[in-house]
């Protein structure tokens, strides 16, 4: 499938949701943007007049009919009240404008073969690219499991969404306070050990030390692992170089550097040379 046209665009928030805990669930129009438009591929968002002077990138979570309450041709994005950029964004009521450019980089792909078994792991915010993939797998009559973890339960956003859709949903916290106390690398493990574990294909999102420790795995294991990086940008579209990341076309070759945010940011786990 061709990559979607990226168009720079100026669009009224329709609903900017307060999720609980800081998390945010931020709904605008993106009709003709989101046509084409891969989860876990992102848009970089503004607000106009503000001295917030970069846009910030944000990865779709959900596309038109992910979520039931959405609006028809609507997008969705997740965030989490951090810093300046998106305390701002939690500020903005309906009707306020902002200044949108996506859909950028590339997403996920289901996997071809249909006897895979489809596992999410998500840290923290980085379940963002997860619901509309979970949409589109479910359009194709696939199921996903997923393995959760944050730093506490208050970084869980969107959890009950998730139990309810997926076959399972494995919860680690690294303070304890819900589910196994520990990283999401625990229940991999055991899931790697597991039966039928040769069948697994990966897709991951998260801070970037779980990146890593994923990957290392997915590859000791010789299973598929895709992977949806997140780099510091300013532009979104390759000019800044702020967002590179070493890579490798095989294990023993020689290094080259590329963008999140046009060759990612979703990347499979044996291109990249940590």
């Amino acid at each position: 499938m061709a990559s979607p046209m990226v168009q720079d665009f100026t669009t009224p928030v329709l609903r900017n949701v307060d999720l609980g805990r800081g998390n945010w669930l931020l709904e605008f129009e993106a009709e003709s943007a989101a046509v084409e438009m891969r989860p876990a591929q992102f848009f970089m968002i503004g607000v106009p007049g503000s001295d917030v002077l970069l846009r910030r990138p944000f990865s779709v979570c959900g596309l038109p009919g992910t979520f039931a309450d959405g609006r028809a041709g609507a997008v969705q994005v997740l965030y989490r009240v951090y810093g300046r950029g998106t305390k701002l964004l939690a500020s903005l009521g309906p009707g306020a404008p902002l200044h949108v450019l996506g859909p950028l980089g590339h997403g996920f792909t289901s996997p071809q073969g249909k006897n895979a078994r489809i596992v999410f792991v998500a840290g923290g915010i980085g379940c963002a690219p997860f619901p509309a993939f979970l949409a589109e797998l479910e359009r194709e009559g696939r199921r996903a499991t997923m393995i959760y973890g944050a730093r506490s339960a208050d970084e869980l956003p969107l959890l009950d969404w998730f139990r309810e859709r997926c076959d399972s949903v494995v919860v680690t916290t690294n303070d304890g306070s819900l589910g196994a106390p520990g990283l999401v690398t625990g229940p991999l493990e055991q899931m790697l050990r597991g039966p039928g574990s040769e069948r697994l294909h990966l897709y991951v999102c998260g801070p970037t030390p779980m990146l890593k420790a994923v990957a290392k795995m997915a590859l000791a294991s010789g299973i598929a692992c895709d992977l949806a990086l997140e780099a510091p940008m300013a532009c979104g579209f390759g000019v800044c170089l702020g967002c590179v990341v070493p890579t490798h076309e095989a294990p023993d070759g020689p290094v080259a550097y590329e963008r999140v945010c046009v060759e990612g940011p979703v990347m499979r786990a044996e291109r990249m040379a940590w």
